[in-house]
This record gives C-alpha cells, structure tokens and sequence, in this order.
C-alpha cells in the first residue's frame, strides 16, 4: 500500500504556484530519504540524589573510616600506660573498679562451675597450696588470704630490697581478700588466678612435684593479677571493636579483622603477658623466701608434659616455648638471689644459695645446657 502511493507522488506534479504546508515538511513518513536520528545521551539518577552506586559507597566508607581511624587514635594514646614492674606499653581503658567486679563474677562463676570438684578447706592439699599462697600474697603486701585462722601481716621489707609494695598502686591492690580453690581434676593441668581468686587444678599438682614448684606456680599466676592482665585483656577488645567498624566501614572485612585481632593483637600480647608473669612471679617467690631455681625447674618439667601432648610453632601460641621460658628465668636468676638476700627473714636461706648467687658466665651457662638437655 505505501509502495503504491510513493510511486503515486512521483508522477503527479503540483502547480508552480502551490506550496507545502509547513507541518508536513516535517514528517518523514511519506519519503523514502533516510534521516539521521538525532542523538540521545541516557544517565540514569536515582531521585534526590545525584552520587550513587559503588563509587558513592567507597566514598562514604572512606570517610568515615578516616574519621574511626582519627578518633580510635586519639583515645589509643590517651590510654596507654606502662607496666610499672616491666616498663611495657600497653592500651588500658578498665578501671580498677570494673576489674574488681569483674573478679567478683569470675569468683562465681568458678563456684558454679566447679562446685562438685572444689576440695573441701581441711583437705591436705588446700591446707598445703592456702600456705604457700599466703606467703606470697603476704609478703607482698597484697592482702590476705580469706578464711579460717589469723590474718597474716606482712613483714616489714628491709630498706635495701625490692619492695613490691612501692611498685604496686592503690589500685592495683584493690583486691586485699583473696579465696584459694582447688579443684580435683587430674586431666587439667593448670592453675589460673584473677583479682581476688586464685584457682588451682590438681593435674599440675604431680607437675610441681614439692612446696617450692608451687611456688613458683602460684607467684606466676598471682604476678597476672599484680599486673592487671585480666583488665588488659578487656581493653584490648575496644581495639578489636574499632578495627571491625574499620573494616566494616571500607567494605572489605571479609573475616580479616578477626584474623588481623589473633595474629597481630590476642596472641602476641598473650605471650608478653605470659613473660611478664614469669619475671614479677620470679621476684614474688623470691620475696616469699623460696629458691628462684623453682621457677626454670618447673617450667622444664612443664616442657615434658607439653612435649608429650605435641607441642606449635610459638608464633601460634599464647605461651612461650617452655625451653625459652627456661633460658630467660636462669638469666634473672641473679636478680631474683639479690631479692632472696635483701630480706631479713630470708636470711638463712640466702646463706645456703651464696654460691650459686654468685654464679655467672660459665657456670650459669653450663646450668642452662644441663637443664635443657632434659627436655
């Protein structure tokens, strides 16, 4: 049909004096000329808003993470202090106050955890680890342990010795009582203490094999508490909060931050924590008047039983290789006999270990190697 009349247009001709109407210059459809389209350029805008997408989100991102990184930095550094007995760095926001209540919680929750397997308080074991932790908490100045019989005082430390009492603040004593638990359970060998509780399993028991290996056992985990590594522990989870709104903020989390918080911050302060409770647990027990030489003994024997469980890479590990652990408690030993020296009350003792006080280079070296031949 249009075929038709274009062939009908062609033969017909208009007078000279007729002309085309304007509107129908205009329309194409009755020409068989092809006309260039005009061009349209199309972008799509959601309303109200002119940035969106994938592009406006990293943006928002950015910013915002710029912000998280600005004021998380700022109240990191208002917050770090130093370790008064090992002059460490470290992040602290939890109050004395809270890490007391926290404690308390912890006291009982052990008790309803533990409440079928915690020794009675005449039994020969509790009497026996009561004893020495009350030496150690005395002697310190760190309060009392609580229950039947007198409240020990502590001694008067000689002007010239290490006063643990001086390094120690208000608030770092806040827990002047002290409850001692022990557990009867043979397949944990382990023992834990938090602001005013010191728990101890009996599978360690065989492990510290006499009155001086628990020693060393105990001091070790009350150096946690004079520490505040329970309260650091809880600080450290604000870093860990920030860093997965960072991440979350960027976009790109994808599990990274909880990798990042194990490998960079949970397992590597872990072990400095662990260290620091080795050197002030050394101190403590040397304090107390027990022999500094406990300490490595205990750990070697430690490395045995870990040797026998199969033993990581320390990198991995939120303790110290027990052979490292030996060799950096024989090179503090020195300092720790000075300690054992300088109280008078342990005076006769002090007397016996002079030699090996004395003992350095060579000597103190041949000791390592003999000990760690053992493990």
């Amino acid at each position: 049909m249009l075929s038709s009349l274009r062939l009908a247009s062609r033969s017909f001709k208009l007078p000279s004096s007729a002309k085309l109407s304007p509107v129908w210059t205009h329309k194409a459809f009755s020409t068989s000329i092809r006309r260039p389209l005009p061009q349209f350029h199309y972008k799509y805008e959601r309303f109200g808003n002119r940035k969106t997408g994938r592009g406006h989100q990293l943006e928002l991102g950015a910013k915002v993470g710029a912000g998280i990184v600005v004021l998380g930095g700022v109240y990191y550094v208002l917050h770090l202090e130093q370790v008064p007995e090992t002059g460490r760095w470290r992040f602290m926001n939890t109050s004395p106050k809270y890490e007391a209540e926290l404690g308390e919680l912890l006291r009982r929750q052990s008790y309803e955890e533990f409440k079928d397997k915690i020794l009675p308080p005449d039994h020969p074991y509790v009497r026996q680890i009561r004893h020495v932790a009350s030496k150690i908490i005395t002697s310190a100045n760190l309060g009392y342990v609580t229950g039947d019989g007198p409240v020990l005082t502590a001694p008067s430390p000689d002007p010239g010795s290490w006063d643990p009492d001086s390094q120690v603040s208000a608030a770092r004593r806040s827990a002047r009582e002290w409850e001692v638990l022990v557990v009867n359970d043979l397949n944990i060998v382990n023992a834990q203490a938090t602001p005013g509780l010191v728990v101890v399993y009996t599978g360690i028991l065989p492990v510290c094999q006499d009155e001086q290996g628990l020693a060393s056992v105990l001091s070790h985990e009350i150096g946690h508490v004079v520490a505040r590594h329970t309260a650091e522990r809880v600080s450290s989870q604000t870093v860990v909060i920030i860093l997965s709104l960072l991440m979350q903020s960027l976009g790109f989390d994808w599990g990274l931050s909880s990798l990042i918080n194990n490998l960079f911050l949970e397992l590597p302060n872990s072990r400095k924590q662990e260290q620091e409770a080795d050197i002030i647990g050394l101190r403590l027990m040397a304090n107390a008047c027990y022999d500094p030489r406990a300490a490595p003994e205990m750990f070697a024997r430690l490395g045995k039983v870990e040797g026998r469980r199969g033993n990581s890479f320390e990198f991995m590990r939120t303790h110290p290789l027990s052979e490292n652990r030996v060799k950096y408690l024989q090179e503090l030993l020195p300092e720790a006999f000075s300690i054992l020296a300088a109280n008078p009350e342990c005076t006769s003792l002090a007397e016996r270990m002079q030699g090996f006080r004395e003992a350095t280079g060579e000597r103190l070296v041949k000791v390592t190697r003999d000990m760690l031949k053992d493990l």
